[in-house]
């Protein structure tokens, strides 16, 4: 493998690590996502009728949350062809190591014919 294949597989290496480095950064969740849901439980209202019914058991509640914000998946989650959830690792580095792969494969098919 020649020096510039070997630059070029070395650069889509580091962007892949970046790209593992930004999922784990932010969550590490499977798909990509701009919304979080999420259950927390919550000490129930004493002053709730329900409380006092003996409708929540140790006298929690379970509430479902949402918030805005970023979760850069591993595979996309698009639900058309341009979507803002197409973006992912998958998503990113796929066509990075296709690319990079192929010019090293040209790279090397050009040094062999060229001897």
């Amino acid at each position: 493998m020649n020096k510039q294949a070997k630059i070029v597989l070395s650069i889509v290496a580091i962007l892949t690590l970046a790209a593992l480095v930004t999922w784990q950064a932010t969550g590490g969740d499977w798909y990509t996502k701009y919304e979080v849901v999420e259950q927390v439980e919550s000490k129930a209202d004493p002053n709730d009728p329900l409380v006092a019914a003996g409708f929540y058991e140790n006298g929690t509640t379970t509430q479902t949350l949402t918030r805005d914000e970023f979760r850069f998946g591993l595979l996309p989650t698009p639900a058309g062809v341009f979507d803002k959830h197409a973006l992912s690792v998958a998503s990113v580095t796929g066509p990075l190591w296709v690319l990079g792969i192929g010019f090293a494969w040209l790279q090397r098919r050009r040094n062999r014919h060229a001897t």
